[in-house]
Formats: C-alpha cells, structure tokens, sequence
C-alpha cells in the first residue's frame, strides 16, 4: 500500500523522538487515545522510549524499510507490517533503507486515559 507522502502534510521535526510527526486530531469517540503519521528519514533512528503512563502502542506501516526494536526484540519492518508495544516496553525504530519509512503510531490506554474517565 503507497501512501502519497506529499498528502501527509504537516509533519515537522519533534526532537524528543528524531522523527517528522504530526499528530492527529482526536475525535470525540474514537478509540485511541492520540496518534500521529510518522517519519523516519533514511539512516535515522527515533529515540528509543517507554510510552508515559503505561499506554500501548501500535505502529502501522505504509513505505519504507527499517528495524523495530521493542523490550530488546529486533524484527524487520515493511509496508503492511504492524508492531504492538505493550505497556512499559522501550522501543524504538531505524530506518536501514533507502526511503523515508512512513507510518502511523496509535496509543491509548495507561494513566492519563484512566484517570480522565474515558476508558
């Protein structure tokens, strides 16, 4: 599946994670807490990390090539690919390809979630 990066407008530089994001607008009722379309320009790695507050996170993956890494467990990753990060688990992602990897994270759960009544 091909995306068209050029529709995924807005990214910008976020330097707590070494990636182009932006993040996406939570509707209402929808059932993940935040999410955002994801860069990873070639030869960079995002910032390794643990989700605040116990959230889980999955990651789906529209172009490029790269490793994710979660709880210290590599795989290689494609468009197609899904990862779930379970809460707590430090992961990150390079992109050992020639293309910039494109995907889309999306967490919920974890405190804040719970602590807003939402769940």
């Amino acid at each position: 599946m091909l995306v068209d990066q050029g529709a995924v407008t807005g990214l910008t530089y976020q330097n707590d994670y070494n990636v182009h994001a932006q993040r996406l607008t939570r509707l209402r009722n929808e059932p993940y807490e935040g999410g955002a379309w994801v860069r990873v320009d070639p030869g960079d790695t995002m910032t390794e990390h643990v989700n605040p507050g116990g959230e889980t996170e999955i990651f789906y993956f529209f172009e490029g090539t790269g490793r994710m890494t979660v709880a210290g467990e590599t795989t290689v990753v494609a468009a197609g690919d899904t990862v779930l990060v379970p809460p707590g688990a430090r992961h990150l992602l390079t992109n050992h390809g020639g293309t910039p990897l494109l995907c889309l994270a999306l967490w919920w759960g974890g405190e804040t979630h719970l602590q807003e009544g939402t769940a």
